[in-house]
């Protein structure tokens, strides 16, 4: 039979640390205290019923008020709050408690990644409530989900699946999206995806925990590889079952195993391949007593734990092979291994870790399994002297050569600037997987002529460019990753674009034919007859670089990757604003434009324009509009006509009321002479029939000749 586990199967980082602290309250407590876990502590019925032979029992929050009362010297009180977080209320309840009674106090195990999402909602929500909508992609009824929901200081929804995204109907332009930690990636893509479909400005949080996603990701491999599949676990587990249905889908030979008196033993023979993944509140110790269960049915009692994972039981050891053991025994000078065979090994402190900062008891507890390279063997002692950190690099080496080959993003910090003999700085220090990389000033992201010491000792995500000769640092590149991530924003920007898509953007750049706006990971072009109703010589005149702009898409060229954006549309259209509020007969304030020999312009409203004919701007008869109105004035008039399919306004200042000053003056005085003389033509005052009454503005005749 051979047998792989899944990597990374076993308690997941979150349950192990608060495994940890519990381990801790339990071996401190004092005779009489009592310790609580605040519902099961993890989804795994044989981890309850442990803590429940060790004295830890569950409770729910109605009995918080009780235990609170009760605590006391002699019988303190300590509440266990589990990896999937509680409410924010509750938080508050337990503090007001923990501050008034010294002897109950309360632990929080919430997971980093759980507290993170419980941040997320709750700064996104602080600026803009009213305007704010938070969508959780995950299960309603799971307790983590539940605390989320207390953090979202706006509104907010819960969708299990695309169906209840596609149900989203909300006037909300602040769309935030995260995900429970232990959802299934694909669903959760699927969600995103159609999100932003429908609410392009969604604010997408990557919140799925790490080790979620890479388990999901192992065990479809191991699906495809096994014969059978087992999925260990509680059944109230959300990541185990995720697990599974991932598994049965792709092998539907798999079981789900809850205790070891479920395996599946009849399906299980010499010559299968079978594949073991666990939940993340699995023990490892389920998954050992399965393979042992699993090996004495076959009778093969002489292989162990490590056997049963393709590796062969350490009998004899030579010095610089790779060998794995379980941890007998560890202090901070050293850890004792158990090779099998009577044999044991002994890793001393230095050959622990290349970090001389890490502390072994913190690091390493008793029944971990550990590989390190034999230093040197004392077969009367029945001892080897072993090098973990040794092994370390090797398997480093080892990944950074297929890092380098498969193209993979490899995480570090960057320790140092490195500099010429001048003293320039010519690139950085960049350090992972125990090894230092030379990353060139060129690959740092940070554009010519600045300062790179701006990344000393910050995280960054690089991909190794060259591995090097041998004595010199292999080169690895930030600008490449930068590059690929861009790219891949720019694909799924244009996957999700269509025609019609309204964006807020930013004016980058003006030529004397349009503007070119930013509208994401893209930039967009709106030419000039689409900028602005308004007249205008070129759009310099009317914009500037940095101006937000609400524009939409007109027309898309995906193969030129070429975007027409427009910003004048049918609801900004002026002509369209002003017959809406304004009609024949309305009195209204109006600016003057511009005065001409037959009558003057005025603005009603930007962009509409109206014609006061000479005629009907005083009683008195006037010679020229020039002596009774000035560009800038504001006047009263009267809307006398609108020609709606000319788009042409005529306006009165007579019909109004609001009769301008009239200047006396020699030449007013022979027009005043010339206007009593009642035979006298009217034709030097009058204009053509097409002069009566003004265009919506001047822009409109600049537009049809464009």
């Amino acid at each position: 039979m051979n047998i792989e586990v899944a990597k990374g199967s076993g308690f997941c980082f979150g349950v192990r640390r608060a495994y940890k602290i519990l381990e801790e309250e339990i071996d401190r407590r004092a005779e009489g205290d009592r310790i609580f876990t605040l519902g099961s502590f993890v989804h795994n019925p044989l981890i309850t019923e442990q803590l429940r032979d060790r004295g830890v029992y569950i409770i729910d929050e109605s009995d918080i008020p009780r235990l609170a009362e009760e605590a006391s010297e002699n019988a303190a009180v300590t509440i266990i709050l589990r990896t999937h977080g509680v409410s924010k209320g509750l938080y508050g309840l337990l503090k007001k408690y923990s501050e008034s009674n010294p002897y109950f106090r309360y632990v929080d195990c919430t997971c980093p990644c759980v507290s993170k999402i419980h941040r997320i909602a709750e700064n996104e929500s602080a600026d803009d409530p009213e305007n704010t909508l938070i969508v959780i992609i995950g299960d309603e009824d799971h307790p983590e989900v539940k605390a989320i929901e207390s953090y979202c200081g706006c509104d907010y929804t819960v969708c299990s699946d695309p169906e209840d995204i596609s149900k989203i109907k909300t006037d909300k332009s602040h769309i935030v999206c995260v995900a429970q930690t232990t959802e299934k990636q694909t669903n959760c893509k699927l969600c995103q995806n159609l999100l932003l479909k429908s609410f392009t400005k969604s604010k997408i949080y990557d919140t799925i925990c790490k080790v979620t996603e890479e388990r999901q990701t192992e065990v479809e491999k191991l699906a495809r590889r096994s014969d059978v599949m087992l999925v260990m676990g509680g059944r109230e587990s959300s990541n185990t079952n995720k697990l599974f249905e991932i598994s049965q889908t792709i092998q539907p030979k798999t079981f789900f195993v809850e205790r070891i008196s479920e395996l599946p033993l009849d399906c299980i023979g010499p010559d299968i391949k079978l594949g073991i993944t666990a939940g993340a509140s699995t023990p490892d110790s389920l998954i050992e007593e399965a393979i042992k269960a699993m090996s004495e049915n076959l009778e093969k009692n002489t292989e162990d734990f490590g056997a049963m994972l393709n590796e062969s039981e350490i009998h004899t050891v030579k010095t610089g092979q790779l060998v794995k053991g379980v941890i007998l025994g560890l202090d901070d000078r050293e850890i004792r291994v158990d090779l099998g065979s009577n044999l044991t090994g002994i890793i001393s402190a230095s050959e622990v870790s290349d970090d001389s900062s890490l502390k072994i008891t913190d690091a390493f507890k008793i029944g971990d399994e550990i590989e390190a390279i034999v230093i040197k063997t004392n077969d009367q002692d029945g001892t080897a002297n072993l090098s973990k950190r040794q092994a370390d690099n090797r398997a480093n080496k080892s990944r950074i050569a297929e890092a380098f080959e498969n193209g993979t993003i490899l995480e570090g910090k960057v320790t140092e600037i490195a500099k010429n003999k001048e003293g320039v700085a010519k690139g950085l220090i960049f350090a992972a997987l125990s090894t230092k990389f030379f990353i060139p000033a060129s690959q740092t992201g940070i554009p010519k002529g600045e300062d790179i010491s701006k990344l000393l000792g910050t995280t960054q995500r690089v991909k190794i460019t060259e591995l090097g000769a041998p004595g010199k640092r292999a080169v690895a590149s930030i600008s490449v990753v930068l590059k690929e991530e861009r790219n891949a924003e720019i694909e799924a920007f244009w996957n999700t674009l269509q025609v019609g898509q309204v964006f807020e953007g930013t004016v980058k750049s003006i030529t004397d034919y349009g503007v070119f706006v930013n509208i994401g990971p893209v930039d967009g072009m709106v030419h000039k007859s689409e900028l602005s109703w308004q007249r205008f010589r070129i759009p310099a005149d009317i914009v500037s670089v940095g101006d937000k702009l609400t524009v939409y898409v007109k027309s898309l060229n995906p193969e030129k990757k070429r975007i027409s954006l427009g910003c004048k549309t049918e609801e900004n259209n002026p002509w369209n604003i002003f017959t809406n509020k304004y009609s024949e007969g309305d009195v209204v304030p109006v600016k003057i434009a511009s005065l001409m020999t037959y009558g003057a312009f005025a603005e009603i409203i930007p962009g509409v324009d109206g014609l006061i004919h000479i005629s009907q701007i005083s009683e008195k008869r006037i010679g020229n509009p020039a002596e009774v109105l000035h560009v800038g004035d504001t006047v009263n008039v009267k809307i006398t006509a609108i020609d709606y399919e000319n788009k042409k306004v005529s306006l009165s200042i007579r019909e109004a009321g609001d009769e301008p000053v009239y200047e006396e003056n020699t030449e007013a005085a022979e027009t005043e002479e010339y206007a009593n003389d009642d035979n006298a033509e009217s034709s030097e005052v009058s204009e053509p029939e097409n002069e009566e009454s003004a265009p919506m503005s001047e822009a409109a005749a600049t537009e049809d000749q464009q």
